[in-house]
């Protein structure tokens, strides 16, 4: 009941509410007037507009205030300064002075012994795209040394022609070369006495290489590579040879990932006048096609090649057996912390000997020599690289390879019955023999470049030998290389130039005057070892003209490098290079 009477009251006061706001609301009326309004259109900018100055709208708020303007003076006080101003001017940059470049030179120079040299190179570019460069080259000792009998004169010429193009997508090179080595085969095991033999002999050799080249490169094919090369050579005694390779590279990327594929092929086919024991004419005809499958990576720290290579010969040399499998293996690491980069290297090889070779590493082998192939099953390094400073390289592996009919040098006998007074028949010519070697050894290099252009490398190698029937003929045990090029005073450039080749064995036959050559018996000679130091020093006069100075053997060393060969002794020369533009 008391629920009923307190809702009854509640609805009484708000009735009375409602009553008096609608009896207050109707006391005055008020009439409404007629009002002005603006419609304001929105703004639509257009380009005409897009330079116009626009106004700052005023806007009329009453929460805005007024902005008040703020006056101030500004007066100084004294105060003792102890800022000292540095004395001397600002460093005004000066533009370092750049050397000139031209794109020929001209050198020329004179000795003792009669020594002649004649340099001349020149590099010319067609367009931005084409290039043409060649080379001229000639050395000549014309003075005879005073204890040889027969003539010692010696002198090499050399010719070289290159073109090169290139593009967004391939790169060319072709170069076509003639080289001619003249000398004489003055090294007699023991003198001559006959002057019938004297009168009648000319020991003159004359070597001619020509050589063809064109190497091609591609950037966004699967064939990256491919090449050709031809080299022709005679000499004065109608030796006849020619060489041919054909080798390729294909390789197809899958990320760091790269499967490689180098197929090749070469052809030799080689003619004497005569053989040295039967006088008879000989021919030698081979061929080697080669075909290299390996992976490869070299994007990360850790890099690898890893494959194998199938070999089949033709020809002469591959009676009983022509295939042949050799490994491929390439690893090296670089931590991320430290400068050490271990390496592990295998690989098998097959190698095409010829007259060519053998007469760039002894220019006094007989033009009557055998010829056979070598095979490298495999040869191992394991070692480590690592940058001792900036700018330097330092090298350091163990090593070891089997070869079978791996070559060797040994003095041919005398001939007793050279009635055509044939110049390489009297002992005074090496012959290249056959046989399995292991080698075990060391191999250690220095490279560094300086900031100034300058140069170093040195190279030693250590080797012990192991042949089976024979003897390792003419391989020094111990030998190494240095070479430098030091910048003086930005004037002066000094080039060293050192070899050191160690002790080493020989063979050679005794000679009866009833006997023939080829059942004479094999004697042993200890060649000792020697040094051949030459040295050039270069003073730049002005952009265009330089004075040098050349020394060569300055040690004044036998350098018997090949038996009974003796060398030019202290040789000094004096010449003058001018640079021009063509």
């Amino acid at each position: 009941m008391k629920i009923h009477k307190q809702q009854f009251k509640a609805s009484l006061w708000i009735g009375l509410l409602f009553s008096f706001f609608t009896i207050f609301g109707q006391e005055d009326e008020v009439t409404i007037g007629v009002q002005e309004v603006t419609v304001i259109k929105s703004y639509t900018p257009s380009l005409s507009e897009v330079y116009k100055i626009r106004e700052q709208p005023l806007v009329i708020d009453s929460i805005g205030r007024e902005k008040r303007k703020l006056n101030y003076s500004i007066f100084s006080i004294p105060v003792a300064s102890t800022f000292i101003p540095s004395k001397g001017s600002a460093k005004v940059l000066q533009k370092k002075k750049s050397t000139p470049k031209y794109n020929a030179t001209l050198s020329s120079g004179f000795g003792n012994f009669n020594n002649f040299i004649l340099d001349h190179s020149a590099q010319i570019n067609l367009d931005r795209r084409q290039q043409v460069s060649w080379l001229v080259h000639f050395n000549g000792l014309f003075k005879d040394l005073p204890e040889p009998i027969l003539s010692t004169k010696q002198s090499a010429a050399l010719f070289h022609l290159s073109y090169s193009k290139s593009t967004n997508s391939m790169t060319s090179l072709s170069q076509l070369s003639f080289r001619s080595h003249n000398q004489n085969f003055y090294g007699l095991n023991e003198p001559i006495e006959d002057e019938v033999i004297l009168s009648n002999l000319n020991p003159k050799q004359r070597i001619n290489y020509i050589s063809i080249k064109s190497d091609w490169q591609w950037y966004s094919s699967i064939l990256k590579e491919a090449s050709i090369t031809a080299h022709l050579t005679t000499d004065s005694f109608s030796t006849n040879e020619l060489q041919l390779k054909l080798k390729s590279k294909f390789q197809i990327s899958f990320g760091s990932i790269a499967i490689n594929l180098d197929p090749s092929i070469s052809y030799l086919n080689n003619k004497f006048a005569s053989e040295y024991y039967s006088n008879e004419t000989s021919s030698f005809a081979s061929g080697i096609s080669k075909i290299n499958l390996f992976v490869s990576s070299g994007a990360n720290r850790f890099k690898f090649k890893a494959g194998a290579a199938a070999v089949y010969g033709f020809g002469d040399d591959f009676n009983e057996k022509g295939l042949f499998l050799l490994p491929l293996l390439d690893l090296s690491y670089k931590p991320k912390k430290g400068n050490l980069t271990p390496f592990l290297k295998l690989s098998g090889d097959f190698n095409q000997n010829s007259f060519r070779s053998f007469s760039d590493e002894n220019p006094f082998v007989a033009p009557a020599i055998i010829l056979k192939n070598t095979e490298v099953p495999y040869a191992v390094e394991l070692g480590t690289r690592t940058k001792l400073v900036s700018g330097w390289e330092f090298t350091m592996n163990a090593y070891y390879q089997k070869a079978n009919n791996a070559p060797f040098f040994r003095s041919f006998g005398y001939d007793n019955s050279n009635e055509q007074f044939i110049a390489f028949r009297y002992g005074n010519s090496f012959e290249v023999i056959y046989g399995e070697l292991e080698q075990f050894g060391f191999d250690t290099s220095v490279l560094a470049a300086f900031k100034n252009g300058g140069s170093l490398s040195l190279q030693a190698h250590w080797r012990d030998y192991s042949v089976e029937e024979t003897e390792a003929w003419n391989m020094p045990e111990l030998q190494f290389d240095f070479k430098a090029n030091i910048k003086m005073f930005n004037k002066i450039f000094i080039q060293p130039n050192i070899m050191f080749i160690g002790a080493r064995k020989n063979s050679y036959r005794e000679r009866f005057l009833v006997q023939n050559p080829q059942d004479a018996p094999f004697m042993e000679a200890d060649l000792p070892s020697f040094v051949n130091a030459e040295v050039k020093v270069t003073y730049q006069l002005t952009d265009r003209w330089e004075l040098y100075v050349k020394g060569e053997n300055i040690f004044n060393a036998p350098e018997f490098r090949w038996v009974n060969y003796q060398a030019y002794g202290a040789r000094f020369l004096s010449g003058v290079r001018y640079n021009f533009d063509l």
